[in-house]
């Protein structure tokens, strides 16, 4: 996880995500053996609209309908990417980063009573490392906005970030910070060129 302390003037957003993401599988070598992926559960499908801007800086497989332009398959598709078996597909030096959109990490804790077609990456959960809240529950935007970044996202307006979340990747962690709490008339203003011109004053 990110905190506030790590994060360094002028860093965006998406700095501290790629940031939180990469350092998830940091480990001591003389101690523990490296983790062979790093998962990233998504039971809300809150990150899946950014997942393609993030994969251009990081290693980034997601689960989903098969298309290896993307980087996205089935299950059975991913293991063996992570396992190194398909040479055809390149997965990035380190750690790979997985995905999963509408998967609960309790999804993947009950190995025999998970879903079939969950099988094959329920084992990676004890060769991995889960990237989430550390409450246990998964990461949304909101909660990771607050706990890495001090941004403030008030209940009733997650809707509203779930559009601007890829409008705010790019911004200072300041300045968002600057601007909290942020409310969903904030948000929806993100979307117009205008708000940032005006310095994302209310």
């Amino acid at each position: 996880m990110a905190s506030r302390k790590a994060v360094s003037p002028g860093m965006t957003a998406r700095g501290a995500l790629l940031g939180a993401l990469r350092g998830a599988s940091l480990h001591n070598r003389s101690d523990v053996v490296a983790p062979t992926v790093v998962l990233w559960p998504d039971k809300g499908r809150h990150w899946e609209n950014i997942i393609p801007s993030l994969r251009k800086e990081a290693p980034i497989l997601t689960l989903g309908v098969y298309d290896t332009e993307s980087m996205m398959g089935p299950a059975i598709w991913l293991r063996c990417v992570i396992a190194g078996t398909l040479p055809e597909v390149e997965a990035g030096d380190g750690a790979p980063i997985l995905c999963l959109p509408g998967v609960a990490r309790s999804d993947l804790r009950a190995v025999e009573e998970c879903p079939r077609e969950l099988r094959p990456l329920a084992e990676l959960q004890y060769r991995g490392i889960v990237f989430g809240h550390p409450n246990g529950k998964d990461w949304s935007p909101a909660a990771f906005l607050s706990n890495s970044l001090g941004v403030e996202i008030p209940g009733g307006a997650r809707d509203s970030l779930a559009r601007a979340l890829p409008e705010m990747l790019d911004r200072e962690a300041g300045d968002l910070r600057a601007m909290s709490p942020l409310t969903a008339a904030d948000l929806d203003s993100m979307l117009s060129s205008r708000f940032w011109r005006r310095g994302g004053t209310r």
